[in-house]
C-alpha cells in the first residue's frame, strides 16, 4: 500500500468542515508534513480487527501518535509526531530518504479516529462484557427470570391480603418498613451543604477526561459542546469526548458540526445489543487514560469550574474516595415549570441537596445520579466500568464500588439539566429509573451473604431502604393511600377485624403512612427553606398526587422488567425554554 492510496477525498472549504480550530489544525499538520517532506492524510482507511483481538492499551488512543496500514513491504506508518520529536524524524529521513515512501502524516485526532474505527468490534465485544469479565455475579446480564416476578407477587399478595384482612404479619413488616422511611427522612432534615475543597494549584491539575453520550439528540448536541467548551480546566489535561451511536445518522451529523471548532472527539459506537448508555460509555473509556474521568448528559450544563472542584474534593478526601457526585437542578423559565416539572424540582432539591450530602459526611452508602459523577479512572476500570446490561447504570455503579471497600462523595457544584415536560415522557424516564433500581436491588441480592458482608451492617441497611424500601413503598404508596382514604370514611372495614390487636395495628398502619408522608413535606420544606427559589407550599402538599403516578410508573417497570430488562426508555431533550444558554 502506498500513502497516497490511504488518503481519502480531501474535504474543502466550501462543503463548511474547516472552521477555526480545523483550519489551525490542518495548518499545523500540514507545516510537519512539509518539513519532513511526507504526505498528509485527511482521512485514514482501515481495515477493522477481529472482535477477538486484544485492542492496545487506553494510552495508545489518547496518545495517538502512530498507526500501522497495511503490513509486510507494503506497510506504511501514519505518524502524529510531537514537537519533541520532529527534529529526530527528519534527521532519520535524511539519513534514510527511501524511507519517505513508507511514512506519512496525519493529526492526532484522525490517527485516533482511525484506531478506534480498526479496534471496534474488539472494543464493543470487552464493553458488551465489561461487568461479566470482572465478576459475572454482579452483572444484570440475561433476563432476571423468577426474580422480578417473585417481588411482584409478594407486593400484590400483600395489597391483597392486607385488604381482605389476612395479613398481620405483612402488615406489621409494612408499618415498620414505611416508619423506617420516616425516620429516615427526619434525620436527613439535620443536612448540611458540602463544604468547598481547598483548590488545587494549577500547574497540579491532573489529566481528565469527559465522556458525553448522545442518541436522538441531534437537537441539543450543539448546546452541549457550546457548554462543554465553558469548562475551566487547562486544555492540555482535558480530553473531551462526544460519544454517538454509528446509525444515529442525524445526531452523528450535528455532533460533527459543533465539534468542528473545538478540539473535541467523536467516538463512534458500532450497533450492537444491549443498545445502552453504559455500553456507549464502556466502549468510549478504553480510548481515554486521564486520572479522572466523568460523564455529562446531553442536556447537562455544569458549572464552569466543576472539575476544578471535584479534583479539589479527591486531593483532601481520604484515599478510599472513589467517585464525588455534583447536584443536579432544573433551570427552566417559569413558563416551563407546570406542575410535573415542579415536582420534579422538589425531587432533585431533596436528593441532592439534602439525602446525598447528609450520607457523604457520614461515609455511609449514597446512590449516584446519571450525570455529572467524577470518577478515579483506575477504579472506575478496575471494577468493571458501567454494566451494560442495567438500565440504570449509575445506582449499580454505586453499589459495586462500596463492595470493593471504594466511598462516594458529593462536590459543591451544580450541573443544570432539562426535566420532562409532557406526563408520557416523565413516565417513560421513571419506569426505566424504577425498571433500573429493581435490576439493581435483585442482581446483587443473587448471594446475600456475600452483599452483606462486604458492605458491611450500616451500608447494608441503606441499601435494602434505598434500593427495596423505595421499590416497595413506590409499588404500595397508591393502594394504601386508597385504602385508608376507604377505611377512614368508613366505606370498608379495617382489614384485621374488631379486635383491639387489629384496631390498634390497624391505627399503628395509618399512623405510619401519615408519618411517611409528613416526613416527606417536613424535609421538602427545609430544603426549600434554604433555596433562593422557594417551593410553593401548593406543589409541597401535592406531592403524594406525583407519588401516585410514581406507583404507576413503578408497576410498568416491573412489567417491562419481565419483557424486555434492557431497553432504555429514550428521554427526549430540548422540549424546554431554560434560563441558562
Amino acid at each position: 500500500m502506498r500513502a497516497e492510496d490511504a488518503i481519502a477525498v480531501p474535504p474543502t472549504v466550501a462543503d463548511g468542515r474547516f472552521d477555526a480550530f480545523e483550519r489551525r489544525e490542518r495548518a499545523v499538520w500540514e507545516a510537519v508534513a512539509r518539513r519532513l517532506g511526507l504526505p498528509r492524510l485527511d482521512r485514514i482507511c482501515v481495515e477493522l480487527a477481529p472482535a477477538e483481538a486484544e485492542p492496545p492499551p487506553p494510552a495508545a488512543f489518547a496518545r495517538a501518535e502512530a498507526l500501522l496500514l497495511g503490513d509486510g513491504d507494503a506497510a506504511i506508518l501514519v505518524a502524529a509526531p510531537p514537537p519533541e520529536r520532529r527534529a529526530l524524524v527528519a534527521d532519520f529521513l535524511a539519513r534514510h530518504p527511501a524511507e519517505r515512501r513508507r511514512l506519512a502524516v496525519a493529526s492526532p485526532r484522525e490517527i485516533r479516529r482511525a484506531l478506534i474505527e480498526r479496534w471496534s468490534a474488539a472494543l464493543t465485544r470487552r464493553a458488551v462484557r465489561s461487568v461479566l469479565d470482572v465478576d459475572p455475579d454482579l452483572s444484570a446480564a440475561g433476563r432476571p427470570g423468577a426474580r422480578p416476578l417473585a417481588v411482584m407477587a409478594v407486593a400484590a399478595a400483600s395489597m391483597l391480603a392486607f385488604a381482605l384482612g389476612f395479613a398481620t404479619a405483612l402488615l406489621a413488616v409494612w408499618i415498620f418498613a414505611f416508619l423506617l422511611i420516616g425516620l429516615f427522612r427526619l434525620l436527613v432534615v439535620d443536612f448540611a451543604p458540602p463544604t468547598e475543597a481547598p483548590p488545587v494549584a494549577e500547574a497540579d491539575l491532573p489529566s481528565y477526561a469527559v465522556l458525553a453520550p448522545v442518541h436522538r439528540e441531534a437537537a441539543v448536541v450543539e448546546d452541549l459542546v457550546a457548554h462543554l467548551a465553558a469548562l475551566d480546566y487547562p486544555a492540555d489535561r482535558l480530553d473531551v469526548r462526544i460519544v454517538v451511536e454509528a446509525d444515529d445518522v442525524d445526531t452523528r451529523r450535528a455532533a460533527e458540526r459543533a465539534v468542528r471548532d473545538t478540539p473535541f472527539d467523536l467516538v463512534v459506537v458500532p450497533p450492537s445489543r444491549p443498545r445502552t448508555k453504559p455500553k456507549a460509555l464502556d466502549f468510549a473509556l478504553q480510548s481515554v487514560d486521564a486520572d479522572f474521568v466523568t460523564v455529562y448528559d446531553a442536556e447537562d450544563r455544569p458549572d464552569p469550574d466543576q472539575l476544578r472542584r471535584a479534583v479539589a474534593v479527591f486531593a483532601s478526601g481520604p484515599d478510599d474516595l472513589a467517585v464525588v457526585q455534583a447536584a443536579l437542578e432544573t433551570d427552566h423559565l417559569d413558563r416551563s415549570r407546570p406542575w410535573l416539572v415542579r415536582q420534579f424540582e422538589i425531587e432533585y432539591a431533596v436528593l441532592f441537596r439534602a439525602v446525598l450530602p447528609w450520607l457523604a459526611a457520614r461515609r455511609l452508602f449514597l446512590p449516584l445520579g446519571g450525570t455529572s459523577n467524577h470518577f478515579r479512572r483506575d477504579v472506575l476500570v478496575a471494577v468493571g466500568g458501567w454494566d451494560p446490561h442495567n438500565v440504570t447504570e449509575d445506582a449499580d455503579l454505586a453499589v459495586r464500588l462500596r463492595r470493593a471497600g471504594w466511598r462516594a462523595g458529593v462536590v459543591a457544584s451544580t450541573t443544570r439539566e432539562e426535566a420532562p415536560l409532557r406526563p408520557s415522557v416523565w413516565f417513560a424516564q421513571r419506569t426505566r429509573w424504577l425498571k433500573g433500581w429493581m435490576q439493581t436491588w435483585m442482581t446483587h441480592m443473587r448471594t446475600p451473604s456475600r452483599l452483606h458482608r462486604e458492605l458491611g451492617l450500616a451500608d447494608s441497611v441503606l441499601f435494602h431502604l434505598i434500593f427495596a424500601g423505595q421499590i416497595l413503598s413506590a409499588l404500595t404508596f397508591a393502594p394504601s393511600l386508597a385504602i385508608a382514604s376507604l377505611q377512614l370514611i368508613g366505606w370498608i372495614a379495617y382489614p384485621l377485624g374488631e379486635t383491639l390487636d387489629g384496631e390498634v395495628l390497624a391505627l399503628a398502619a395509618i399512623f405510619a403512612f401519615a408519618a411517611g408522608m409528613l416526613s416527606a413535606w417536613i424535609l421538602a420544606l427545609a430544603v426549600s427553606a434554604r433555596r433562593a427559589r422557594r417551593f410553593a407550599l401548593p406543589d409541597v402538599l401535592t406531592m403524594p398526587i406525583y407519588w401516585c403516578g410514581v406507583t404507576l410508573a413503578a408497576w410498568a417497570a416491573a412489567f417491562d422488567l419481565l419483557r424486555a430488562p434492557t431497553r432504555w426508555n429514550k428521554t427526549p431533550h430540548g422540549e424546554a425554554e431554560r434560563r441558562f444558554r
